[in-house]
């Protein structure tokens, strides 16, 4: 677990609030089509994306832990869909956040061919 400083183990809660992507976010308006192994599907637009995961938005109630098949379909220019797993790391009201547990070789975006670009960087006191 991790430590908040040297001498006192960090709370169950804290650990909850630390955020374990990396690599810069960026703002994305791909939408997506998930299943998990237990047969719930779903569907959702990803908020933000960076190179450890995204977040995604949708209405569909799903535990934290699961893992997801992704079909991400991009924004309306893409012409490619983009096939990929994750894991659920944490559940807010509104949407969901996934760590991938593989990712194509090259960015997302350019993995669908998308020809207008939907991203900009996420300010920093926006994450």
């Amino acid at each position: 677990m991790p430590r908040t400083n040297d001498d006192a183990p960090a709370s169950p809660r804290d650990d909850a609030q630390i955020d374990h992507r990396w690599g810069e976010r960026i703002r994305c308006k791909a939408h997506v089509r998930f299943s998990t192994g237990t047969g719930i599907t779903g569907a959702g637009k990803i908020r933000d994306i960076s190179s450890s995961g995204a977040f995604i938005e949708t209405s569909a109630e799903l535990p934290v832990e699961v893992q997801l098949d992704l079909f991400i379909l991009g924004n309306e220019s893409a012409h490619e869909v983009v096939e990929t797993t994750a894991m659920i790391v944490r559940v807010e009201r509104g949407g969901i956040a996934v760590e991938w547990c593989s990712t194509p070789p090259r960015s997302i975006c350019s993995a669908m061919g998308c020809s207008v670009p939907c991203a900009e960087p996420v300010p920093a006191n926006q994450k």
